[in-house]
């Protein structure tokens, strides 16, 4: 009986700890921890530099390792859209600063050597802008940072496959924060996968968009498109509230209406741009 007391006690409070693991975890709407750390920018307290900016908040595997080295060079390519959606960008791995500023010129060469897709050109036109890594990294040996947002797996395993099980490395974590210092978005992908930055822009493009008007946006969505109206606001006040001059009903609770303030070149409304 004893036996069986004492196997029931360490169940309980396994899964104790599996419930209180889960209730600490980030969630969207969560508060983004502050946290100070060494930096190639210096040393750093998170939120005196975010200020009152968007934040991107990007977490890799380690440092020049082949996908790592695609995504920082894809990030440095878009600071000048960035910096015009009045976005940061700050980055974090486990390895050391010698390591990091050392891997900086490997990446700012296979960004000068590689050819920008037409996405990136269409996202950058008119834009101009130093495209050099200048975006903090964040040093995280001890992985305090790492730990504090989740993105380093408890049972990580060293050189680990990429596939099932053994695949609890350092993950491509993605936390998109708004200048509330709020997580509004968290992306993950396995260490084997890289991230797509034009999804990382689609989805930063849709919070600010609903956060600045109040709406939501439809599966597939793509800035231009059509957005849905809040519930909150009534047929009547849609027009006006939004300056619109039409919009649409699938269902009492389903209404859409063009983009407000996007120009397409078919007409004379305020031009609202992604940069």
């Amino acid at each position: 009986m004893k036996f069986l007391s004492k196997i029931a006690l360490k169940f309980l409070v396994f899964v104790g700890l599996i419930l209180s693991l889960h209730a600490n975890a980030l969630q969207i709407g969560d508060k983004a921890p502050n946290f100070i750390a060494d930096t190639t920018k210096g040393k750093l307290d998170f939120y005196d530099w975010s200020q009152n900016q968007w934040v991107i908040l990007l977490s890799h595997p380690g440092d020049f390792s082949p996908v790592c080295t695609t995504e920082l060079a894809e990030a440095a390519k878009l600071q000048p859209l960035f910096n015009k959606k009045n976005v940061k960008i700050i980055t974090l791995s486990a390895d050391s600063l010698e390591d990091h500023l050392e891997w900086v010129e490997v990446i700012n060469d296979y960004k000068n050597k590689t050819t920008t897709t037409d996405d990136l050109k269409n996202l950058l036109l008119g834009i101009e802008g130093d495209t050099d890594v200048n975006f903090p990294i964040i040093s995280d040996p001890d992985l305090k940072v790492a730990e504090l947002y989740g993105m380093y797996h408890p049972n990580a395993k060293p050189n680990a496959g990429s596939f099932g099980e053994e695949n609890k490395s350092t993950i491509r974590a993605v936390f998109i924060i708004d200048p509330k210092k709020n997580i509004q978005a968290m992306l993950t992908y396995p260490k084997n996968i890289g991230r797509n930055f034009n999804e990382i822009i689609r989805t930063l493009d849709a919070l600010q968009i609903s956060s600045e008007l109040n709406v939501s946006t439809p599966a597939n969505w793509e800035f231009g498109d059509d957005v849905i109206v809040s519930n909150d606001i009534p047929n009547e006040d849609i027009k006006e509230k939004y300056e619109v001059e039409e919009y649409n009903v699938f269902e009492t609770f389903l209404r859409t209406i063009k983009q407000p303030g996007y120009y397409d070149g078919n007409d004379s409304r305020r031009k609202r741009v992604r940069n």
